[in-house]
C-alpha cells in the first residue's frame, strides 16, 4: 500500500495519536454503509489510542481482532448491496476488499510478533488508514451515488 507525504484533511491527533474524523466528502448517501463507515472509523481511532493509553498486548490485540472482525462483517454487507442492485464494478469493489483484509491480516500478524512499535503505528497510520479513508472517499462513495441512482 501507498503512503502519503502529507497529513489529510481528516487526520488529526489528540493526545499523541492520530484520530480520523468522517468529512462530508465521505458519506455515501447510503444510511447502512454510512452508519458503518462511522463504526469502522470508531473502531480504527480505538486501535490508534492504544499507544498512547499504553494498553497492554493483550487489549491492544482484542481491540484489534474486534476491528479485524467488524472490517470483514461490512465489507460483506456492502458487497451484498452491490450485488443486489447489479453495481458494474462489483468483482473489482471486492478484490480491493480483499486486499485491503490481507493487508490488515499482514499487520495484525506483525502485531502478534512483534508487539507495538513505531513501525506498527507508522504502518496502521500510512496503509490502514489511508487505504479505507481513500477509499471510501473514491470508491465507496462511486458506490453510493450508483446505489441511490438504482431506487
Amino acid at each position: 500500500m501507498r503512503q502519503l507525504g502529507f497529513i489529510p484533511r481528516w487526520r488529526h491527533e489528540r493526545n499523541g495519536h492520530i484520530m480520523i474524523t468522517l468529512s462530508k466528502d465521505m458519506e455515501t448517501g447510503v444510511a447502512k454503509i454510512d452508519t458503518q463507515h462511522k463504526e469502522l472509523v470508531d473502531r480504527l481511532n480505538a486501535v490508534t489510542s492504544m499507544g498512547a493509553k499504553s494498553a497492554s498486548k493483550e487489549e491492544t490485540q482484542k481491540t484489534l481482532d474486534l476491528l479485524g472482525e467488524y472490517i470483514v462483517k461490512h465489507f460483506r454487507d456492502e458487497e451484498a448491496l452491490q450485488k443486489q442492485s447489479g453495481y458494474p464494478k462489483y468483482d473489482w469493489h471486492k478484490a480491493q476488499h480483499q486486499l485491503y483484509i490481507a493487508e490488515f491480516q499482514k499487520l495484525k500478524n506483525e502485531f502478534v510478533a512483534n508487539g507495538s512499535s513505531p513501525r506498527f503505528t507508522m504502518d496502521l497510520s500510512n496503509s490502514i488508514i489511508v487505504w479505507i479513508v481513500r477509499h471510501i472517499k473514491s470508491v465507496d462513495v462511486e458506490f453510493g451515488e450508483f446505489y441511490k441512482a438504482q431506487k
